[in-house]
């Protein structure tokens, strides 16, 4: 099976001798890459070099078996699985727990841990908007504590967070591929570049004056999502405490599969998080090792190492309601389910007189909007949408979006076209809502007791779009590339059941009591600093299932050589 993201991936293992033979114009084959280890070239013991040779070995082994398991779709998620000649049982890992080994939540004890003084955190945000926005409620919040806030992102992104109040520093450009994994060969080049120059900017982000100000920086603790990638490196480097947020499933767990992967097999859900993990690292180990000597003085890094993404007990918490998606079983008592985090941007918008006006001239509209994701054929989908808002008799608010929603040939009188407006505001006036499904705009709608339909373009959207159903209050997702006018008038009638509103009225109740910014989760910086789980420290073992406990029963394939 084909790998069009890295073609040459065992190269990739090979990353440093490749790069000092490419620059003299040569090769470097297998037996002269093993006369140069078990020569003493690379100066080193016999002990090391037995494990290095078993490193590579294993190294060889996975890629092989990756290339037969794996592949990556046009939305750039994982698509794999598993042969059917491994038995079940290897890859029934059951409530093992790769991170801590607990199956149980156990409360951290913080009456006896002392005051801090204020700190100076840095928030490292790899993403869009709707990843963006929950660290600013974050960053908010812990001003209000009295910490100083620095939330390093996209430049893009620099005129909405200096309003929210937080300082900004800039990382690199936001990634433009349509998921974390290119699915083109024509991607790996601009991806790495783009991976490179933000896992670059992450140090200084730590460590820099304010751009503007020029006010001196030193961070002492550390938040971040997982896209930012050397996150727990530079934690490494500068000795301080990091706790990881996300607004996507990012720790395995036989619950679900990685919402990045395609996996048809309930038993492989928990192997699929170490498929994309592995896939992602291969593509970029030799950026990270890089960063890793050049500007963090650290050694190297390998897969097998178990410490090339983040230690096994590194604190996560979950930006979703536990209402919607509970906490898996499986996970750890450091990683936490946090709850939505709302910023609130309703209070202050001011809607315009012609929205407010339609609002009240007729029923609760259905919402229609795909927020900044390209859509291929705007004209078509705004055609298919007024044509199901007609056949169902509704009012619709089409947000046009970057996508180019809502060229009308001709005005109608039931559809409003609408630029940007605050979620948190207009699904509150709204009696459904249909959209990409991203986190954010997921929680919004929701939160305000709407039926959801999920349109996915890549990502964790699919995800969202599987967990809405499954809670009742929302059809099956509709993939962008199978939109059509059939789907949407499904969909809206399957909304607009009375069994279906009691579900979302339901849900948002529920998750109206929950506050993702609650003080609970606050004491992460002293719980860290007092000696709890520690963040900055990577001499962790490897996780206890390893993909060589799955490569190892894979029948070797002479037909597909590595």
């Amino acid at each position: 099976m084909s790998m069009p993201m890295y073609p040459q991936l065992p190269n990739v293992i090979w990353s440093e001798s490749t790069d000092r033979n490419r620059s003299h114009g040569s090769s470097t084959s297998d037996k002269e890459k093993s006369e140069v280890i078990m020569s003493g070239h690379v100066n080193l013991q016999r002990l090391e070099q037995k494990k290095l040779m078993e490193y590579l070995e294993q190294s060889f082994l996975t890629l092989k078996w990756l290339k037969r398991v794996a592949s990556v779709r046009a939305d750039g998620a994982v698509q794999f699985e598993i042969p059917d000649e491994i038995k079940s049982q290897t890859l029934d890992l059951g409530t093992t727990v790769a991170i801590s080994g607990a199956t149980e939540d156990e409360d951290f004890d913080t009456t006896n841990i002392p005051d801090f003084p204020p700190l100076q955190i840095v928030m490292l945000i790899v993403g869009t908007r709707g990843d963006v926005q929950p660290f600013v409620a974050i960053g908010k919040r812990l001003q209000e504590y009295g910490h100083r806030v620095r939330l390093a992102t996209h430049s893009n992104f620099k005129e909405f967070v200096k309003a929210s109040g937080l300082e900004f520093y800039p990382l690199g450009d936001m990634v433009k591929n349509k998921g974390f994994l290119p699915s083109e060969p024509s991607e790996i080049h601009m991806q790495r570049s783009q991976i490179k120059e933000i896992v670059f900017s992450l140090y200084p982000a730590c460590k820099y004056p304010d751009p503007d100000t020029n006010v001196p920086f030193e961070v002492d603790a550390i938040i971040a999502n997982p896209p930012a990638y050397g996150h727990t490196h530079v934690a490494e480097a500068l000795k301080v405490p990091i706790h990881i947020f996300f607004t996507m499933p990012w720790t395995p767990t036989s619950e679900f599969p990685h919402p990045l992967s395609r996996v048809r097999q309930p038993v492989a859900n928990r192997l699929s998080y170490q498929i994309v993990d592995s896939l992602i690292w291969m593509g970029m180990r030799d950026i990270i090792n890089e960063f890793r000597k050049k500007k963090l003085a650290l050694r190297p890094v390998t897969y097998l190492s178990g410490s090339h993404s983040s230690p096994h007990d590194l604190p996560y918490g979950y930006i979703w309601s536990p209402h919607l998606v509970p906490k898996p079983k499986d996970w750890g008592p450091h990683i936490d389910v946090v709850g939505f985090c709302y910023l609130d941007l309703a209070s202050n918008y001011v809607p315009p007189d012609s929205l407010v006006e339609w609002l009240e001239n007729g029923k609760k509209p259905i919402y229609i909007g795909f927020g900044s994701l390209p859509v291929q054929d705007p004209d078509g989908m705004t055609e298919i949408i007024v044509k199901a808002l007609e056949i169902t008799e509704q009012r619709g608010i089409i947000n046009k979006g970057w996508g180019g929603l809502g060229n009308l040939a001709k005005s109608k009188d039931f559809v409003y076209l609408l630029d940007n407006c605050p979620h948190d505001w207009l699904f509150l006036q709204c009696a459904a809502v249909v959209h990409h499904g991203g986190a954010g705009t997921t929680a919004a709608g929701l939160k305000a007791a709407c039926p959801t339909t999920v349109v996915p373009f890549f990502g964790d959207q699919p995800f969202w779009g599987s967990q809405v159903h499954a809670r009742g209050v929302g059809p099956p997702p509709i993939p962008v590339d199978e939109f059509s006018l059939k789907k949407l008038v499904s969909a809206i009638h399957f909304m607009l059941k009375p069994t279906v509103k009691v579900c979302a009225s339901e849900l948002a109740k529920a998750m109206a009591d929950e506050d993702g910014l609650k003080v609970q989760w606050m004491p992460f910086i002293s719980i860290s600093l007092a000696g709890k789980p520690c963040l900055s420290l990577l001499n962790h073992p490897p996780p206890p299932t390893s993909l060589s406990d799955v490569v190892s029963a894979v029948p070797e394939n002479d037909d597909d050589p590595c």
